[in-house]
């Protein structure tokens, strides 16, 4: 009769818990007596159980040991001497806990991850990846056709006629996966792939810098950018995170919105990680009290992220600042006048063409200079303007004449073409050109992805000489304007108001310290901020001769303090230590200054291949992590500026309805910008196929068997 009443046999935590009892018991009966061994029996048990061992040694004798297994995948529920440290040292406590349930449970949790890190599937896995070649090769066709969706921009209903379009050229695609739905689900595990590799590069970088932007899409709404700057391979890479809606347009909403995004790459800590915050100079994110900035550092304390208001935006400011109340205001003026007597007028486009035609020159089509867009686009109107001036002359002159126009659009006409003519007009065209081609080269600067502290200020220096220069002397367009003006004549057109020499290069050189008054205030942080400053003895162009050891030897000690302390709990939870770094810093100017393959390359590029000479030696470990730590502090956020442009063209007037995850993956797509050529589809195969609940049957159709 007892064996119809035998109970169940006890779970895996039972099991776990009698084990470890029956070895807590032999442990306190022991622990008194203090049982130890010798060093080299625990290694030998370690080599009989196969077990990874952490133990503390006195006088060559084991007194502690702690299951390294144990330790880090145990699960959370079971506890265990072995974790917080057995001080029984005997092989048959070692032999119990082998033979434990927690043991086997960690055991296995670690294959499983070494297997996951690896790329290795589990058995569940294995059973899906039953795909043969034909499959195989049919996806990734299809697949490479969704990027394609995705690149150019395309709706999702384009899917099926492009597979149309293959199967009629004779490309086989089979029967299945052919609707704008199955499109739209590659396209998601082709971004996931995206995902998955950002993922893991920032649950791997010791530090990275956030970007940040905001602007309202198509239907109005109000959408968030984010991007990372980290290291990929050692060099510093901007890195599209992910477009928020964020709950409302205060500070925290946009701070509740950066940290689900980062929640969503299951990087809670992400603040402590954070060493730069850049978005434009809106209160509500570089506020010193209620900011983004203010609630980002006091929420993850974490006081030492720098906040940088955008060079690029702040170089546009300047321009503007400068101009303002002077002649270039009315050249500016001009240029937009002129702009919009052309826009939305084919007729007189038209006539523009036909009078270059006969004329000899070729009319192009004016641009537009107000707004608050990138410098160069005010460059590019002027130029316009000068080489389109005769054109345009004769355009206004024949306009201003035609009777069938009307009046009122005639005097008008007649105004631009008084203001036209004007000397000083005619000169300071000229001027505007030269003064922004010195300050364009800044801007184009600012807007690269790789732009460091140093290269900033290297080149925001060149640019103030060329200005200066300006304040004695004719630029070459001037120049060149000067030398075309005969008898008070400009292409043959007389100039009103013609004015001394004098006088035009009075208001040269009162303009051009004004711009370079505006230049320095506007970026005196790159002159005067003590972390920026410290970054210019990363770039080896700056140092002493190799021959001058002394100086070399000296040069940028205390910059390099200055980046340690300030980033002190970053560099310490990425292992590095200022002591080693200074002695490193040491050793790598030496072989640097010393090394002539370095000598013209630009400083990314050489902390790139001395990390990756010293990846496997660990000589330059610690100074290398700071010199790192400095390439990915924020500067601009022109990325922020061009994904919301790229988001406009995907979420046109005719896709308003696209969702959020959904605009999300198509971005992260496109902003990552992979040559259609270049692309590899199988990533994105393997992960769809390994998606979902059921195994893929890409050969059977939904409904019945195939005709």
């Amino acid at each position: 009769m007892d064996k119809f009443l035998k109970r169940p046999s006890a779970s895996t935590s039972i099991e776990a818990d009698v084990d470890e009892k029956r070895s807590k018991v032999e442990t306190e009966k022991a622990s008194a007596k203090g049982v130890s061994a010798s060093l080299k029996t625990v290694k030998k048990w370690m080599k009989e159980f196969n077990i990874d061992l952490q133990y503390d040694v006195e006088d060559d004798h084991v007194t502690k040991i702690v299951c390294k297994t144990c330790k880090s995948f145990a699960p959370a529920n079971m506890s265990s001497n072995f974790v917080s440290g057995n001080t029984t040292v005997k092989r048959e406590s070692v032999a119990f806990h082998v033979k434990s349930a927690m043991h086997e449970r960690a055991i296995n949790s670690k294959c499983a991850q070494e297997k996951k890190a690896r790329n290795e599937p589990s058995d569940l896995e294995k059973g899906f990846q039953k795909i043969d070649m034909g499959t195989s090769e049919k996806m990734s066709k299809l697949f490479r056709t969704s990027y394609y969706i995705a690149m150019k921009e395309r709706p999702f209903t384009d899917f099926p006629d492009l597979v149309d379009l293959q199967t009629i050229n004779g490309l086989p695609l089979g029967d299945t996966y052919h609707t704008d739905k199955a499109a739209r689900n590659f396209i998601e595990h082709i971004g996931g792939v995206y995902f998955d590799n950002i993922k893991g590069l920032i649950h791997d970088a010791d530090y990275f810098s956030i970007f940040c932007d905001g602007s309202t899409d198509r239907s109005d709404t109000e959408k968030e950018v984010i991007f990372v700057k980290c290291l990929e391979d050692y060099y510093p890479k901007m890195k599209y995170l992910k477009l928020v809606e964020p709950e409302n347009t205060k500070a925290e909403g946009i701070l509740a919105a950066i940290d689900q995004a980062f929640f969503e790459f299951e990087l809670n800590n992400y603040k402590q990680k954070t060493v730069g915050f850049c978005s434009d100079g809106a209160s509500v994110m570089m506020g010193s009290k209620k900011g983004v900035i203010q609630l980002l550092k006091t929420n993850g304390n974490a006081e030492w992220i720098k906040a940088v208001w955008c060079l690029a935006h702040r170089l546009e400011l300047a321009v503007k600042d400068a101009f303002k109340s002077t002649y270039m205001d009315n050249v500016i003026e001009m240029l937009v006048s002129i702009y919009y007597f052309y826009k939305g007028s084919g007729k007189r486009f038209k006539e523009a063409e036909d009078i270059a035609e006969l004329l000899g020159e070729h009319f192009m089509k004016p641009e537009k200079a107000n707004g608050t867009r990138w410098v160069d686009h005010k460059l590019r109107a002027t130029s316009k303007l000068i080489q389109n001036w005769q054109v345009i002359i004769t355009q206004m002159e024949n306009y201003a004449e035609d009777n069938s126009n009307r009046g009122h659009d005639r005097e008008k006409v007649k105004g631009y073409l008084r203001r036209l003519k004007q000397h000083k007009m005619v000169v300071f065209m000229g001027f505007v050109k030269d003064v922004l081609n010195e300050v364009a080269k800044i801007s184009l600067l600012f807007q690269r992805e790789d732009i460091t502290v140093y290269s900033a200020v290297t080149k925001l220096q060149s640019a103030e000489t060329a200005l200066r220069a300006l304040i004695d002397n004719d630029g070459p367009s001037v120049i060149e304007i000067k030398e075309q003006i005969r008898d008070g004549k400009f292409h043959g057109v007389q100039l009103l108001n013609l004015l001394p020499n004098d006088t035009l290069a009075n208001d040269r050189r009162r303009i051009t310290q004004s711009v370079l008054d505006c230049l320095s205030s506007r970026l005196e942080n790159l002159t005067t901020d003590e972390i920026f400053l410290a970054c210019n003895a990363f770039d080896h162009k700056n140092w002493p001769l190799a021959t001058e050891r002394d100086a070399l030897l000296q040069y940028g000690n205390g910059d390099v303090r200055v980046i340690y302390r300030h980033y002190q709990t970053v560099l310490t939870n990425a292992d590095c230590n200022l002591v080693n770094a200074l002695s490193q810093w040491a050793d790598l100017k030496f072989h640097v200054s010393g090394n002539a393959r370095y000598t013209n390359k630009h400083p990314l590029l050489v902390w790139q291949l001395v990390s990756q000479m010293d990846q496997d030696k660990g000589d330059y470990k610690d100074i290398l992590k700071i010199i790192h730590l400095t390439n990915v502090l924020p500067l601009a956020n022109a990325s922020c500026e061009r994904a919301f442009s790229t988001m406009k063209r995907i979420k046109s007037d005719w896709r308003c309805r696209l969702g959020a995850e959904v605009l999300d993956t198509l971005m992260r797509i496109k902003v990552a910008d992979v040559a259609l050529r270049e692309s590899d589809p199988k990533p994105a195969v393997t992960r769809w196929w390994l998606s979902g609940q059921r195994q893929k049957r890409p050969n059977t159709l939904p409904y019945g068997a195939r005709n």
